[in-house]
């Protein structure tokens, strides 16, 4: 049987689904949930956030701006596919449970089998049957706690955090802002320091919760006697931190904050509210404004969330994970207090009830509470999703495993797959997560969607396999494809090195399957074009191709030497084979220079065995609004130019220059080649021994790059 779990829209509505299970990954655990809280406050704000396409881009006019560019590129129709994509796309919802491990991965600390455990971290601890938790994003929970109450944990870590941030003292006075789930819990805690605490809130109803909680000190927000009530509990001074927990769009909390703040006091923002701030108040008595980055120090950072690479105790006291723990033991001490602040509890069957209650109108409703079924294992719950399979024995299609069902494949490849019905049906999806998974074979009408690919791979049902995943996992998966003798379609790069690449030329061959590397950019029509003007020139080359980048966040996954490489392993591959392509000439030596230290912006110069000269100008140091790949090509007098795919310029080579009304960056082409070829209709435009070929140039240019010195590809073979 396939497990729960609860998702949304980009248009706001909710989904509860079952699919695959997640697959146990290197420094996780699995997590089979008990309980998982829905906190009013932040899931309903992401709910509200649906709408009409129109709608959400007024509401976010970066995007609008991402939108023109896309348009610019890839035309109306298929700009708006990736826009109404992104708005069905299925995001998981839920971001604190607690549960008991099931299954520990490589690498994990701290952990076992049948420990009691609280998780964090949105994408993670979802409202799912079995979630998969990073080691640091999950902690073990006092014996004397119940499931029930750890699964406040993550908002109890958030409210922690902001205490920790308006740096209290014993006997302050502090005003809480907002007397949801986040701030009654923060009220808590600040008691328990010894604060006077002020609660203040728009809502009456949260204001009587307040004072069932024991605090005396409840003032309905937004009015001017709130502000002289705080400033009569103390005795004119002024709070010494304001803590606003609200969420709302208004500027109004943040500005009463400070009417509300004594001189130099502090005043630090943990909930989502606008931030148009008075200048008079916050000026006059030197506030000090914080913002309370959620849960603590780790948040946000990949290498502590996802690699396990924690902060030492004596330079960062305090983390996300350490928080958590603290949280707990506040809880177990009986220092606060939760299960008042239970306003109802569901099964997960029940999910949408869950929801209305926990989003609508009624401002009693505190916190929601999800259960899950306890007699439920790892045995029962499928990593694979299946409908049942009607497949006909003369059906001469191309039966194909799509893996990696992320933006890229569905913005990209699933049009070109539907584009070619004639000569391919997909069989199975297999994604990182079961409900990436399963809504990508939704839509694609598969009959099988997966988390576990070891086992989908030897279905006897599918004749190839679709790779798009993450470049670190390509090796391994290119390998287990070719050892159950299914073709291969592979992203680039092959590998992350050389002896990766290899390893998988030499299974592939050893299987004698077919495997092709997305080098698209050589079926563009305007490429192809090119080349064959090139054709009858003789004499060497030169070739200059310029690729305006862009700069990554340094946190983005292609930065990662581990896992995407770095961007001239992981995109630079695609440049060096387009040049040995288009010269029709293999690449001998490779020399290689960089502006500073970075590998983001080089010029690469590659000679060929005809003589020919390749240079690769790839840099992040441009404006993204100027195009992005241009080809400049010189040859026996004449001159070709290819800029953005867009259009082609022929001055005295044989041809006609073209220009087109969106760019052709040739992935139709390259699939239905490689469809061609799986069904014996043509020959492979491009193989294994390409993809080896290109990693060669971009791993010899990183050492030359480190030696400042020319280096013959020879060496690396």
């Amino acid at each position: 049987m396939a497990m729960k779990q609860i998702f949304f829209d980009g248009k706001g509505n909710l989904h509860l689904k079952d699919v695959p299970s997640p697959s146990l990954k290197s420094g996780n655990i699995l997590v089979k949930n008990a309980n998982s809280l829905i906190s009013t406050g932040t899931e309903a704000m992401a709910l509200s956030g649906g709408g009409s396409l129109i709608g959400s881009a007024l509401r976010r006019p970066e995007l609008v701006r991402r939108a023109l560019k896309l348009v610019s590129d890839r035309g109306v129709k298929n700009t708006l596919g990736i826009i109404r994509d992104a708005s069905e796309t299925w995001y998981p919802l839920g971001y604190s449970s607690a549960g008991t491990v099931i299954e520990v991965g490589d690498g994990v600390k701290g952990f076992v089998v049948g420990d009691r455990v609280a998780c964090a971290g949105a994408g993670y601890a979802n409202h799912a049957s079995i979630i998969s938790v990073p080691n640091q994003l999950a902690v073990k929970v006092p014996g004397n706690l119940s499931l029930r109450e750890a699964c406040f944990a993550t908002v109890g870590a958030i409210a922690l955090q902001g205490v920790r941030r308006a740096d209290i003292t014993l006997g302050e006075n502090v005003v809480v802002m907002g007397t949801g789930l986040i701030g009654l819990i923060t009220a808590q805690i600040l008691r328990a320091n010894g604060c006077t605490v002020i609660c203040v809130d728009l809502e009456e109803s949260r204001l009587a919760k307040a004072k069932d909680l024991g605090f005396e000190h409840a003032l309905l927000a937004g009015t001017d006697s709130a502000i002289q009530s705080v400033l009569d509990v103390t005795e004119n001074a002024g709070a010494d931190a304001v803590i606003v927990t609200a969420a709302t769009r208004s500027s109004r909390p943040v500005n009463d904050a400070f009417a509300m703040c004594r001189e130099r006091g502090r005043v630090v923002i943990v909930g989502a509210v606008g931030m148009e701030l008075e200048r008079e108040e916050y000026y006059r008595k030197e506030i000090d404004l914080r913002i309370s980055r959620s849960y603590g120090p780790g948040r946000y950072d990949s290498d502590y969330e996802e690699k396990g690479l924690t902060y030492p105790l004596g330079y960062v006291r305090w983390t996300e994970t350490r928080n958590l723990d603290a949280f707990l033991d506040l809880l177990a001490l009986g220092n606060v207090k939760v299960d008042q602040l239970i306003s109802a509890q569901y099964s997960i069957d029940q999910a949408m009830l869950a929801y209305d209650e926990a989003t609508g109108d009624d401002t009693e409703v505190i916190g929601v509470v999800l259960t899950y079924p306890e007699h439920q294992t790892t045995e029962e719950v499928d990593k694979t999703w299946r409908l049942p399979s009607v497949i006909n024995a003369r059906d001469q299609r191309v039966k194909l495993m799509l893996v990696g069902p992320g933006h890229f494949a569905r913005a990209i490849h699933l049009p070109n797959l539907k584009a070619l019905s004639k000569k391919v049906v997909v069989q199975a999806v297999v994604g990182g997560t079961g409900g990436s998974a399963r809504q990508t074979a939704e839509k694609i009408g598969a009959p099988v969607a997966s988390t576990d690919y070891g086992d989908v791979i030897l279905n006897e049902d599918v004749d190839a396999v679709l790779i798009a995943t993450r470049h670190n996992l390509h090796r391994h998966q290119c390998i287990a494809a070719a050892e159950a003798g299914k073709h291969i379609f592979v992203e680039k790069p092959l590998g992350l090195t050389v002896d990766e690449c290899i390893e998988v030329l030499q299974a592939v061959e050893k299987a004698q399957v077919l495997c092709t590397i997305g080098f698209n950019r050589r079926f563009s029509s305007l490429s192809i074009r090119l080349r064959d003007s090139l054709s009858n020139v003789t004499g060497p080359k030169q070739i200059i191709y310029r690729v305006n980048a862009g700069r990554l966040p340094q946190d983005h996954w292609l930065l990662d030497p581990e896992v995407g490489g770095g961007r001239l392993i992981g995109e630079g591959c695609h440049f060096f084979d387009f040049m040995s392509w288009i010269l029709n000439s293999d690449p001998v030596s490779v020399i290689a220079q960089s502006t500073g230290d970075s590998s983001d912006d080089v010029s690469v110069v590659i000679k060929y065995n005809d003589g020919s000269v390749g240079t690769l100008i790839y840099t992040d140091l441009g404006s993204v609004e100027f195009s992005k790949e241009r080809i400049e090509i010189y040859a026996g007098g004449g001159i070709g130019v290819l800029d953005d795919f867009l259009s082609l310029s022929l001055h005295r080579l044989p041809g006609k220059s073209r220009k087109l009304r969106i760019a052709d960056k040739g992935h139709l082409g390259l699939l239905d080649n490689f469809l061609s070829a799986v069904r014996g209709d043509r020959s492979l435009s491009v193989n294994a021994l390409d993809g080896l070929n290109a990693t060669l140039c971009a791993q010899a240019a990183l050492e030359s790059l480190s030696s400042e010195k020319r280096v013959p590809l020879k060496s690396y073979l």
